[in-house]
């Protein structure tokens, strides 16, 4: 029998060092199962790599399925498509099994002071757990659910592993490449890289929401309501204290009478901490009590509507960004930047929600790229990032964190690291243009648009624009 933690003193316990099994051996293993991490893998694999998954939850999907946050965004600046590849036929793959229609016009944050116009793309996350399931299968990939990348197998400077914690007992998986991919950092962290954020400052980050599903929605009649008057509830809502923010924001399920509402707000506290994230879990359901009743109150169209389903985890916006090679900024995201090393083409918008009940929402002029430099760990080699964990400013991450782009990350996260194991080099010995031209093998979007379509209306307010009915309005 192994060695078991004993009481050391009064207030220390002594862990003793043991040895872990190596039970699989890999190409490329990629930490985390969301967006990010689930197009690393697929794009890793398509690449010729041997692929592990690894994923703490019971499905894949992370955030889109497991803090159902039912609609995709960043694949579209204004028209023009931005995102394609892994993600791309993701969206294809959920219309064929009836677990969305198309991408739509959406106004973004209609009740609020400052709405702006983007295409999204709702889907059934219940529908989208089970297309996941099928492309990592037909993949190739083995995928470990209910286990936690806990950290990195370490020597000399380089990561040559992953410890996995699984339901009883820890393991470890070899691989000469991991792609973090788990939202915080984790493996990251825990290899000695440095971060752009601090801890003095992990309360003070982008607020979490908890969603729900309500069904029997006349969703209809509340998409009739003209802004003014979304506006009007949202105050009310505000200052009767149901609502902590002034949205009425909600997701279409494509049954058509099913809605996502997206109206909680939980703030300072901090979403990579166990105790942190149980207060926030219990104080993002607790709001939801009064967003429903004020939305049975007050709200057209919510007057039968009953909850259905609350997602099994909270929407966590922002905790730790990594240093790396470079460090995307807020100006690069407003100057429509393309870098020569591009590895993903994105559309914004910036999108960043402070502590009190603002949100800044601001549309680059053109799309923007993402520089493989910016998935890169300083310091660390056989180490690649990948989605809202990747070297960004806080402001620039606001503009990357979508799903869309994060899925592009993602998958050249994972074709990288795949040429990486395969060359026999650390991840930035990979020339990027190898990169870039697998991508474009796998329909990625690795270049600038030769031409952008037409500008929308600049004017934010959707009320003013005389083609507003093909904006489908959420508040």
């Amino acid at each position: 029998m192994s060695a078991l933690p004993r009481l050391s003193t009064e207030n220390t316990v002594s862990v003793p060092s043991v040895e872990l099994p190596m039970t699989t051996h890999a190409d490329v293993v990629v930490a985390g199962g969301g967006p990010a991490g689930f197009c690393a893998a697929i794009g890793a694999s398509r690449a010729g790599a041997r692929v592990v998954l690894v994923e703490r939850g019971p499905f894949l999907g992370g955030t889109a399925t497991g803090a159902m946050v039912a609609s995709f965004m960043g694949f579209y600046w204004r028209e023009v498509l931005v995102g394609g590849g892994v993600g791309h036929e993701i969206t294809q793959r959920l219309i064929e099994a009836g677990g969305a229609t198309e991408f739509t016009p959406y106004v973004l944050a209609e009740a609020s002071e400052n709405p702006l116009r983007v295409r999204t793309f709702p889907f059934d996350p219940e529908i989208l757990k089970l297309v996941l399931d099928d492309l990592a299968t037909e993949a190739g990939i083995e995928v470990l659910l209910h286990s936690q990348a806990t950290s990195p197998v370490l020597h000399d400077g380089k990561v040559h592993g992953l410890v996995v914690q699984g339901r009883y007992a820890a393991e470890a998986i070899g691989a000469p490449v991991v792609v973090d991919a788990t939202a915080d950092a984790v493996v990251s962290r825990k290899s000695g890289c440095g971060t752009e954020n601090s801890l003095d400052e992990r309360r003070d980050r982008q607020p979490m929401t908890m969603m729900a599903r309500l069904s029997n929605v006349d969703v209809g009649r509340f998409r009739a309501l003209d802004r003014a008057e979304k506006r009007r509830l949202a105050r009310l809502g505000v200052e009767t204290g149901q609502l902590a923010q002034q949205l009425l924001s909600l997701l279409s399920s494509p049954s058509g009478n099913d809605a996502f509402i997206l109206m909680t707000r939980v703030t300072g506290l901090d979403g990579s901490d166990s105790h942190d994230l149980t207060r926030a879990e219990i104080a993002g359901r607790a709001q939801l009590r009064s967003v429903i009743s004020f939305l049975r109150e007050a709200v057209p169209g919510f007057e039968s509507a009953y909850l259905s389903s609350i997602a099994p985890w909270i929407g966590v916006r922002e905790t730790w960004r990594i240093a790396g090679d470079y460090v995307l900024t807020e100006s690069d995201v407003l100057a429509g930047h393309q870098f020569p090393d591009a590895i993903a083409q994105a559309g914004g918008p910036l999108d960043v929600h402070d502590n009190k009940t603002g949100l800044t929402l601001l549309e680059p002029p053109a799309p923007f790229s993402v520089p493989y430099r910016s998935l890169l760990p300083k310091g660390v080699d056989g180490l690649l990032v990948a989605g809202r964990c990747l070297s960004a400013t806080q402001a620039a991450m606001g503009a990357v964190r979508h799903m869309g782009t994060a899925m592009a990350t993602g998958q050249a996260a994972g074709v990288a690291a795949a040429l990486a194991a395969q060359l026999g080099v650390a991840p930035r010995a990979v020339p990027p243009e190898r990169i870039r031209a697998v991508l474009r093998t796998q329909g990625a979007i690795v270049d600038p648009p030769a031409a952008v379509a037409p500008s929308l209306s600049r004017n934010p307010d959707p009320e003013v624009n005389d083609d507003q009915s093909r904006f489908t309005h959420h508040g």
